[in-house]
């Protein structure tokens, strides 16, 4: 006998834990800090029924143009992607140029790049070269262009004349909107010069990023666009919107899909990125990503009550949420066997994780990445969780099993070098962060490597692994120190630099802004 559902959204009152009861130790990547689904308590009357109906859209036959109205027409077969970059080659392939973008998103993707990396693309993208415009992405020192500055390049390019960038925060209906707005795209690491060109309008922030006109918004303040544009959904906007609206995801996604229906946009082309990939969505939220794309095919589906399959999912995450192990194994014992998805296996590896049962965990995680590859992500983000517990066997048992079903995965890399450190085993730690800078770039990782040489009293390679450390921090305006690991090895490079004499170099390094920053938010007395 299935366990049923209760009636309606259920909402469970949680306590503010996950399975990351503390944040997870992550590198900082370039669109900004990772980002946990540490959760508020929910008051019960903020759940609402998706299946209340809207009213019907009044479509008039026969006077229907050629354009796809979101939220009238089907847009068939939307760009689904893993991570949110492969919309600028997809789009410079299919010849865009001049177009408006409205890109719903927690992060802007809009970072300044250099002028040489910009020009070297330019070239690319005059010759209609596409496999090598698709290879020219990636957060290493090689890319030309990655998941936090696309937008800013297709800018550049000639490809978006504005963007409109839809936030999840409620940053607007704070006192004092405009100093909200100020800091918060402060912290988002956009300089005074930059900030200075933005006022507010009502609920729009408008301004221009280096050439790039851009509006920053919220779904009470969409704009009105006559003209066909470029629809862009990050699901990693979900968390963050969930979080400050106290709603699940079907509500938020509703709500959502509702203010753009009512704009009746015109259409060119739509992509869904599901950012797992660099920690922006935990893995087991892909089903959201999975719901856009849905909803974007089948526009008439947020005014009917949701498939059993999604009220499942959603009920299961709201106790995942709620930390209820015992009740997602209930709904997933009962109804798991009609729906063998990847996503409930995920679930029910995070169930035996809170219950402390890695190895039970670990079998529902393979079961899940079977099902299905993306899923395979699933391994490091738990092996992260008993990283940052201390649990560090457990914790490379779930790296080795990631790497092992997709050996070119980034994500977990940087952590399974702290794990394998801590072990002691400080030369396969090398390896791996070495394996970690490949993907995603020198900053912080090269430090940790420095380190990691003095450790083993190689002098000499600690020093030139310090010397290229130095450079690609110069070279890294967004750079931040985001965890003790990272602080720990850059203090290390400085005394490190002040016992050999490096004179030159510890005073690079401490001029840097980043290291400046540090020295405040982590005082190296207060270093565990």
């Amino acid at each position: 006998m299935n366990v049923p559902f209760k009636r309606g959204w259920r909402q469970v009152p949680f306590t503010g834990d996950t399975i990351f009861r503390s944040p997870p130790l992550c590198k900082n990547p370039s669109k900004g800090d990772c980002h946990t689904m540490a959760m508020p308590a929910l008051p019960r009357r903020e759940f609402i029924l998706l299946s209340l109906q809207l009213l019907a859209l009044t479509q008039l036959h026969g006077c229907r143009s050629s354009e796809l109205v979101l939220g009238r027409d089907p847009i068939t077969s939307p760009l689904m992607v893993e991570d949110h970059c492969e919309a600028l080659a997809h789009w410079a392939e299919k010849g865009i140029r001049d177009a408006v973008l409205i890109n719903i998103d927690t992060h802007d993707d809009m970072r300044w790049m250099r002028e040489e990396k910009i020009e070297a693309l330019r070239g690319i993208h005059r010759n209609r070269d596409w496999r090598r415009f698709r290879g020219a992405a990636g957060m290493g020192d090689n890319g030309l262009y990655h998941i936090g500055n696309w937008i800013y390049a297709g800018g550049r390019l000639g490809m978006f004349r504005e963007v409109y960038w839809v936030i999840p925060f409620d940053v607007f209906s704070m006192a004092d909107p405009d100093a909200k707005m100020r800091r918060f795209l402060k912290d988002y690491e956009f300089n005074e010069q930059e900030i200075q060109s933005f006022s507010l309008h009502d609920r729009q922030f408008r301004g221009t990023f280096h050439g790039v006109p851009l509006t920053v918004c919220d779904i009470k303040s969409l704009p009105d666009i006559s003209s066909p544009l470029l629809l862009s959904i990050d699901t990693d906007f979900f968390p963050p919107y969930s979080t400050v609206h106290e709603k699940s995801y079907l509500p938020s996604l509703h709500e959502l899909f509702t203010a753009l229906y009512a704009r009746k946009y015109r259409i060119m082309d739509a992509v869904v990125s599901y950012s797992v990939n660099g920690d922006f969505l935990p893995p087991h939220l892909r089903w959201v990503g999975d719901t856009i794309g849905t909803i974007l095919e089948k526009p008439e589906m947020i005014n009917a009550d949701p498939a059993e399959r999604l009220t499942l999912l959603q009920q299961v995450d709201n106790d995942y949420r709620g930390t209820d192990a015992a009740a997602i194994l209930a709904l997933l014992d009962s109804w798991e066997p009609r729906y063998p998805e990847a996503s409930l296996a995920a679930y029910r590896a995070l169930a035996h994780t809170l219950r402390n049962d890695p190895e039970s965990a670990l079998r529902a995680a393979q079961e899940s990445c079977a099902r299905d590859r993306r899923y395979c992500t699933l391994f490091p983000y738990i092996g992260t969780y008993h990283y940052s517990g201390g649990n560090y066997a457990a914790a490379e048992k779930f790296y080795l099993a990631g790497l092992a079903a997709n050996p070119a995965m980034a994500n977990g890399l940087f952590q399974y070098g702290h794990c394998l450190r801590r072990m002691g085993r400080v030369r396969e730690a090398i390896a791996w962060y070495e394996k970690d800078e490949a993907a995603n770039g020198p900053f912080p990782t090269r430090f940790l490597i420095t380190e990691m040489y003095l450790l083993l009293g190689d002098r000499k390679a600690a020093r030139d692994s310090l010397a290229k450390a130095v450079a690609g921090l110069q070279r890294n305006r967004y750079a931040e120190v985001v965890n003790e690991e990272t602080a720990r090895a850059i203090y290390t490079a400085l005394d490190f630099c002040d016992r050999e004499g490096l004179g030159e170099l510890a005073a690079t390094l401490r001029r840097n802004p980043t290291v400046a920053a540090m020295f405040a938010a982590y005082p190296k007395k207060a270093l565990r």
